[in-house]
């Protein structure tokens, strides 16, 4: 990985806080141009001249305002060579309690976000014939967990347009791989937890919960191999193998969960 995103330009949409936030600061360590992206204008500007970042404000969930910022941000930087999807927002909670509003929401920002974004910038890397695009899913997007039914649909989502769009690409150089992170510390995780089913509190009780740093490090370290899925955890990539092999074991540990 020495030297791999030195002197590159990466765009990092989600990038003000969380999983994004700490990929743009591990990308600029290692001397890669970084441009955050992400809605909250105030907090952005505060990560990226915390960090001597580059920064546009966009509600990726607008695809007219992403288009516009896009080629915007093209005539500003160039053409990037990593562009990491990192928006979005999980909403838990009986599919019972949860309103619409809330299911298009997700919808919105984690699945139609990443994907606007991608058709944004699509033109001008095929143009370059190269780059790698990175669409954060979920280990939500790979298995369906108690309590997340509108997130794990909208993660799902993220990672069947990746694959699609992996091989609609490949053939101009450009690569796409899916982050699937476990539980990580961040502001998003916070607001999560004061929603969640208790069933879902008490299974998490077991669960690691990993750093965002950690994460980002992880991911920064595979991406040079070109992996299609990133699992920075090895208990859910022991998940993901029984999700693909053996579903019915896997459907056995992740049945409802007793409640305190």
């Amino acid at each position: 990985m020495k030297n791999y995103y030195r002197d590159k330009l990466a765009w990092v949409f989600g990038g003000s806080q969380g999983i994004g936030l700490a990929i743009g600061e591990e990308l600029l360590k290692q001397g890669c141009r970084v441009r955050l992206w992400a809605r909250r204008a105030d907090l952005l500007q505060s990560e990226a001249g915390r960090l001597g970042a580059q920064w546009t404000a966009v509600d990726v969930s607008d695809y007219a305002a992403t288009e516009a910022a896009v080629a915007e941000a093209l005539q500003k930087d160039g053409t990037p060579q990593f562009v990491f999807n990192c928006a979005g927002l999980a909403l838990p909670g009986y599919l019972l309690d949860v309103s619409a509003a809330e299911l298009a929401t997700m919808s919105q920002v984690n699945y139609l976000g990443t994907a606007y974004v991608c058709k944004a910038v699509l033109p001008a890397l095929v143009q370059q014939r190269g780059g790698h695009i990175v669409n954060v899913s979920s280990l939500g997007g790979v298995m369906g967990l108690f309590g997340y039914t509108g997130y794990c649909g909208s993660k799902y989502a993220v990672m069947g347009f990746s694959e699609a769009l992996r091989r609609e690409v490949a053939g101009y150089g450009i690569r796409v791989s899916a982050l699937c992170p476990p539980n990580t510390r961040t502001p998003g995780l916070d607001q999560e937890n004061l929603r969640k089913p208790p069933e879902v509190l008490a299974q998490e009780e077991k669960v690691q919960v990993l750093e965002a740093s950690v994460v980002a490090r992880y991911l920064l370290k595979a991406l040079p191999r070109n992996p299609f899925t990133v699992i920075p955890s090895l208990d859910g990539r022991l998940a993901h193998l029984l999700a693909r092999w053996a579903p019915g074991i896997l459907n056995r540990i992740l049945e409802r969960p007793p409640a305190k």
